[in-house]
């Protein structure tokens, strides 16, 4: 897959090298709802003989437009996005920057200027996907805004356990630690990439920025720090810090590289924590 940075300044008739099928989107946490949208592109790809490509954007709109100041919890930073994209065996991955200038564009611009150039043929997007600060240009006006060079598929949501799987959603699992309910949205467990920091009384993880992190307690999780996944607990404090509280880990290293599948929320082990920090034991590896 190609990935291809896109900004206002790139001259977008040089960057297309074919006709695509794109499906269209944000896209953060590439859930169940998403690999719907993209395998309807894919398919679609297929029929027409074209390549499949990925349109998103980042950061959020929320980030740059919104109104209450209140920044985006990322459940994906992009490169994890993109490599999550290359597993689906999409060819191209255009992530178009998202700054104020961008969000000035008229729907009509955001299509002639960005769409059209880039040589899609035909958009598959979620049903409620919406372009335009004031959400006016849609998949219903985007036929007429390429000036009917562009068609367009509009894909249902897919629901899980009676609940539309959304980004929204999967972060208000995460806000409330529920995070064994996350396969049933994802696909799989949530997983998280960082750093482990090794000293003689802890061991302390640090996420790398534009993941999510649960709320305090102790969570079942699988790290793998290169050499296979294994299975331990860590605790995640008021602080937002994160210790591993065991297996015992050897390293010859001080710092280490992990990635870490967030499993369950451990209730039983969470309240034998809180009392022992009432009682103000010191916490020692082990």
């Amino acid at each position: 897959m190609k990935t291809i940075i896109i900004d206002h300044q790139n001259d977008l008739d040089l960057i297309a090298s074919c006709p695509v099928v794109a499906a269209l989107g944000f896209f953060d946490g590439v859930h169940l709802g998403h690999q719907k949208v993209i395998q309807t592109a894919k398919n679609l790809a297929e029929k027409m003989g074209v390549k499949t490509a990925v349109i998103s954007f980042f950061p959020h709109p929320k980030d740059i437009i919104g109104k209450t100041g209140k920044r985006v919890q990322y459940l994906l930073p992009p490169a994890e996005k993109a490599k999550k994209f290359s597993h689906l065996d999409i060819d191209y991955f255009y992530l178009i920057r998202f700054t104020s200038e961008f969000a000035r564009l008229e729907p009509k611009e955001f299509v002639q200027k960005y769409l059209v150039p880039l040589q899609i043929k035909h958009v598959a997007a979620g049903y409620d996907f919406t372009y335009d600060r004031k959400g006016k240009g849609s998949l219903d006006t985007m036929e007429e805004d390429s000036g009917y060079s562009i068609t367009v598929t509009k894909v249902e949501n897919v629901k899980r356990n009676d609940e539309k799987i959304s980004s929204t959603l999967i972060r208000n699992k995460i806000q409330s630690g529920l995070m064994e309910e996350l396969p049933d949205y994802l696909g799989e467990f949530y997983e998280t990439k960082g750093k482990m920091i090794h000293t003689d009384a802890k061991d302390e993880l640090i996420l790398d920025r534009y993941y999510m992190l649960p709320p305090k307690g102790c969570y079942d999780v699988a790290i793998d720090r290169g050499k296979g996944w294994f299975e331990g607990r860590v605790l995640v404090t008021k602080q937002k810090k994160i210790y591993w509280l065991g297996p015992s880990i050897s390293s010859v290293w001080s710092i280490s590289r992990v990635k870490v599948k967030w499993i369950a929320r451990s209730f039983d082990f969470t309240l034998e924590i809180e009392e022992k920090e009432e009682k103000n034991l010191v916490f020692t590896k082990g």
